[in-house]
């Protein structure tokens, strides 16, 4: 009998907390936007726009912590956004400095932008779930590009997806098999987007003229991927009821022993 009520109790006792708990996770996703030469200026300022209002989907409360870096890449990379939490307060900053890039020009070299966001996090640690997303119309020298991915998954990245603009001379199926985890797709609707944690993609994206609806579709994704799922509430009079009935197997074990 003693036994049932401690059982009852510590049931009672976990169930009680356990559906209160909040599960707060750090997300971090991380960012490159090609600003090499084969990009004109004006597509260049729909990317960085495209890219900036997307980001208003990143929520700024909540139990979760969201983390972003944004990088922009040519022949070098450079950081735009370091790593930082994203709040109410310095969303709309964040948006302004990706709004505000000024182009370099020059070669694509998607590695120096793998390696830079690495880096970039490495520094302040992984959280539980990572996600680099890279938009390029360009093409790159894949076995460079390999050996940077193989250096963030040991670091800890979960995920890598790119974006294709065709508008450039990209060839996107020289990037599937970077993409990663699971079995890479090659997608060109937003309706297809998987759920990025689970399976790496490349998004093929007509023009830029296209890209804001493409990266606002998939950091909708991401988000609703990366969540964490709230607690679920209990019914208004179940705490008391479970609060008396651990009290109650403790009075009946104390009278047992009391006999």
């Amino acid at each position: 009998m003693i036994r049932k009520f401690l059982a009852a109790s510590a049931i009672a006792t976990s169930f009680l907390i356990g559906s209160t708990a909040t599960h707060a996770a750090t997300i971090d996703f991380g960012f490159a936007l090609d600003e090499s030469g084969s990009i004109n200026a004006a597509d260049f300022a729909l990317a960085t726009s495209g890219l900036a209002n997307a980001l208003s989907q990143i929520p700024t409360s909540g139990d979760d912590t969201f983390r972003i870096s944004v990088v922009a890449f040519s022949t070098i990379a450079r950081t735009i956004v370091p790593v930082t939490d994203v709040t109410a307060d310095n969303i709309a900053g964040i948006q302004d400095a990706i709004r505000g890039i000024e182009q370099a020009s020059q070669f694509t070299a998607v590695n120096r932008a793998i390696d830079l966001l690495t880096a970039n996090f490495a520094e302040v640690g992984f959280g539980d779930t990572s996600l680099f997303n890279v938009t390029t119309d360009g093409n790159t020298n894949v076995n460079t590009l390999g050996e940077s991915v193989v250096a963030a998954t040991a670091a800890g990245l979960d995920g890598l997806s790119f974006e294709t603009v065709l508008s450039g001379v990209i060839d996107p199926n020289r990037l599937v098999d970077l993409a990663f985890p699971g079995t890479p797709l090659l997608i060109d609707d937003v309706a297809d987007i998987p759920n990025a944690t689970e399976t790496g993609f490349v998004l093929e994206v007509a023009s830029f003229l296209d890209y804001e609806d493409a990266i606002n579709a998939k950091v909708e994704r991401f988000v609703a991927d990366t969540t964490s799922p709230s607690p679920v509430p209990l019914p208004a009079g179940m705490p008391l009821i479970l609060v008396g009935l651990a009290a109650f197997g403790g009075l009946r074990i104390k009278r047992n022993f009391a006999a």
